[in-house]
This record gives C-alpha cells, structure tokens and sequence, in this order.
C-alpha cells in the first residue's frame, strides 16, 4: 500500500530543502501523487536515509535559526499530555490499520503463491506459463521483505515527526508551516514567513480568525476577545490564541504585497544602537506593550523623535517580531541621523510610522534569485533573504555586495555564516572604489564590470529574479544591462536609496 506524505514533511525527512525536492520533481526525478510522494519513491531518490532519533529533531530549520541570529528555542520540548494524547492515538489508529492491511496483503501474497505452486504441478501445457509467472512472485516477495525494514524505519519516522509538530496547511494560498510543542498558530506562521493578519497579538481584537476545515485546535491563552454563536457555528478560532493538536487545513485570508498594508503609527523603544563603521549605526527597535509593525520583507518606515525624522529601509524581516532593525548612515541632510548620534540612547523612545514601499517579495515564485546591494542598500535586501529563508520557496538564493568601504561589507561574518550554514545560498562581496558613484563615463564602465560579474556565473540570467538596491542611477543602469540579456520586466526589482 503507498504510504503517501506531503513535500514539506519529506523534505524534513531526508534532510532536504523543499525547493530542492521541487527541483527533483520538475526534473522528473521524484514523482508526485496528487501533489504528494511515496515514501519508496523518495528512498529511491535518496537511499542513504538514515533515521536518527536525535539528528531528525535538528535539520535545517535549526540552522536556518541559527544563521538567522535567533533566539535558540528548545527542540526537545514536548507538547502538554492533552496534545501528546490525542496525536498519540490518531496516529496509533492510522499505524494498526496500515499493519491490519500489510498483514492481510502478505497473507493473500502467500496463499497465491501456494495456489500457483500447485498449478505448475499440472498438466505441462500451463506448466510454462505458471512457472514464469511463480518465479516472478518468488522474486517479488523476496524484494518485499529485502526493503521492508527501510520502509519501515521511514515511516516510523514520518509518525514521530507528526507527533512533534503538527503540520498546517493554509486555503486558498496552499502555503504550509509547522507548529512545534505548544506554539500558538499565528507565532508559527509568522515565523514561517507568511503574512498572516493580526493586531493584538493577545486574543484581544479578533484579527486574526481562521476557519478550521479539518483538524483540532487546543487553546493557548485565555481570549479577550469572545466569539459570537454564528462565528463558533462557523468553526473559527484565534490563531494568536490556539495551537495544533493534530494536522489542520484552515480557511484564511493572508496580505497580498500588491494591496497595501493600512497605515500604522506606533512608540518603540530603542534596543541597542551598536557603531559597526565610524559612519554606519545599526539601530534597533522592540515593541511597546506588545504593540507589533505589520510590514513587508524590504519595506520602509519613517522614523521620529522630538521633532526630527527620516525614512529608512526595514533590515529585518517580518518573521523576526520582536525587533526591528535599521542600518543608518548620518547624513547632513538627514536629522533623525544627527540625533541619532548625539543624543538617542537605549530606551529612548521613538516613534515608528509605516510601513510604505512595493519593494517585496513574490512569494509565489519559484525562480532562483540574485541579490545585488551598494552598501547600506544591504539593509532591504537583508530583510529579502531572511524572509526568502523563512519560506523556503527559491531553489537557489546569491547575494551580490558591492561595498565602498573598508576591506570588507560590514556584515560580513553575518553573511559568511549564512553561507556555511545554507546549501542554496552563495554570497560574493566585491570592493570598488567611491568613484563608482560619480555620473561619468569611467563610472558607468565599472559598473558594467561589475554587472557582469555578478551575471556571468549563470548560464541563463532570464530564469532568475533580481532584486537590487542602492543609488537610483545604479539601478537605472542596472535594468538596462539586465533587460538587455532578456530578463522580463516582471523579475526585476528595485529599490533606489540614497546613500
């Protein structure tokens, strides 16, 4: 009987990134089945699967975090006895009756063998034929039995895994994410990098109803908010407030970067301000009374305090709630920059308002993506490749990073350790001279240098998205370079900044 899972929890079987099993797919490697993969058909592909208690419960989601600079959360957490009981018993009920079937199959296999055994001792006419047919079942049942305990061991597997996290399963995106111990659902989807809608973030507005389709959820948190008869008739829960007991398909509606994100006017606090260059402050921001910033990977907000403002590109993403972060170079022009400088502090108060910009993500694609920034306009693309992280999507993600300053980028260790830690992300960092932002010819020579390198490495620079940030006249060159080797209009994404 096929044993059929879904791409995400294979992916977390064999170790995978889900955009590599994709890759296998469209390359004709891997069949799927309904949108789902055999269990025998993915040990085909990957035979040297090893189940391993203890390395099972570390794959790339714990590197992904770590790269990311998160707070290490416990992995070997249980969840409480109530969720632990009921996925328990579920999954038991699905484990015997798939061993009641494979015991009746093998039971019936048997019983055709020693009917055909009987038919060759007949008449020699039928003899041939059934004899033919005897050895192929010989050879059958001894295949069977031969990869039986490998099947078994990745199924076993498979049941563990659907007991540590219950998988989620969203209408009418289709996005999926995982919900580990007792997380609640809204900080499970956030992290996975989808846009879900909420407000409170403390069961307090009713932002964040979902209908749940099939599957059961266990409250978390006791609500503020109280749902009328018609909405509990409906099967809606708060997804701040609930988590998953076993698998869940629900109905919700997730923000579209092409509809704007309303206008939002908070007070945050200032977390650390950390001089990484004389000239460059990294800034960031945590939450007031558990007020949080809804916003795109790559958006902007306007920054404030007592009088002096500017406007700076988010460098960290949508996943990561508890702190924003910024990359400020102070400019003359720039008077939220000077205070910076001279009198803002830890604690100090700061007022946050946004977010504004359409330089996103597209979620949806599956294209393997290119990365160029010009010094701080790392900061935007950093929040691009964090969020692109977090979903998984893109088979292959390069960070191209011109910088003007000192031997190397600023954030280069950050970089570096994404690399060593992520087998679909590469990163290259190139050093030119200042005169690449003058507007004369020597420097519109050098940044199609540069242009090129960055394209030359791939045969097929049309098959790519390119995401690009710094100065508008690097930009403006930029998208004729790359329009000119046949990249659609649609790929291409830009983000002028002043630097």
């Amino acid at each position: 009987m096929a044993r059929l899972i879904t791409l995400s929890r294979a992916a977390r079987l064999v170790g995978a990134k889900r955009s590599t099993l994709q890759a296998r797919i469209r390359a004709g490697e891997l069949t799927t089945f309904e949108g789902q993969l055999d269990l025998t058909e993915l040990l085909r592909v990957y035979p040297q699967t090893k189940v391993d208690d203890s390395a099972m419960l570390e794959r790339a989601d714990q590197l992904i975090e770590r790269a990311l600079s998160r707070v290490v959360r416990d992995k070997e957490s249980l969840p409480d006895a109530e969720v632990l009981a009921t996925r328990v018993t579920a999954l038991s009920h699905e484990l015997g009756t798939a061993n009641f079937r494979m015991r009746r199959y093998e039971l019936a296999m048997q019983q055709l063998q020693s009917y055909l055994r009987k038919l060759a001792a007949e008449p020699e006419q039928a003899a041939s034929a059934v004899g033919e047919l005897r050895d192929w079942l010989d050879e059958t049942l001894q295949k069977l039995t031969s990869t039986v305990d490998a099947e078994g061991d990745l199924y076993a597997t498979d049941m563990l895994l659907r007991v540590m996290a219950a998988q989620v399963h969203l209408e009418p995106s289709g996005h999926e994410f995982f919900v580990q111990g007792n997380d609640n659902l809204l900080d499970s989807g956030l992290r996975a990098g989808l846009a879900l809608d909420y407000g409170c973030r403390d069961g307090s507005c009713g932002r964040c109803l979902a209908k749940v389709k099939n599957g059961l959820v266990k409250l978390v948190r006791k609500p503020r908010y109280r749902l009328n008869s018609d909405e509990r008739a409906a099967g809606l829960a708060l997804l701040c407030c609930n988590t998953a007991v076993t698998d869940l398909l629900l109905e919700v509606q997730e923000a579209d970067p092409a509809v704007p994100i309303e206008p939002q006017r908070l007070r945050m606090r200032v977390g650390t301000i950390e001089r990484v260059d004389p000239d460059l402050v990294l800034l960031s921001l945590r939450p007031i009374d558990g007020e949080r910033l809804r916003f795109f990977a790559g958006q902007s907000v306007r920054l404030s305090s007592d009088g002096d403002s500017g406007e700076y590109p988010i460098a960290s993403c949508p996943c990561d709630e508890h702190q924003l972060e910024f990359h400020i170079r102070p400019r003359s022009d720039d008077a939220f920059s000077q205070r910076l400088l001279a009198d803002i502090g830890p604690n100090h108060a700061v007022e946050v308002a946004g977010p504004q910009g359409d330089f996103t993500l597209d979620q949806d694609s599956l294209h393997p993506v290119i990365f160029i920034a010009w010094d701080t306009g790392f900061a935007p693309i950093k929040s691009l490749i964090e969020h692109a992280m977090a979903l998984d999507n893109a088979e292959n993600l390069h960070l191209f990073w011109v910088h003007t300053r000192g031997e190397s980028p600023y954030l280069h260790n950050r970089c570096r350790a994404w690399s060593d830690a992520l087998e679909n992300f590469s990163y290259r960092p190139v050093r030119a001279s200042a005169d690449l932002y003058r507007d004369d010819e020597g420097a519109h020579a050098l940044l199609s240098t540069l242009l090129a390198t960055a394209a030359e490495p791939h045969f097929d620079v049309a098959a790519f998205d390119f995401y690009l940030a710094g100065p508008a006249p690097m930009l403006a060159q930029a998208q004729r370079y790359f329009a000119a080797r046949g990249v659609p209009t649609a790929q291409l994404h830009l983000s002028p900044l002043d630097l």
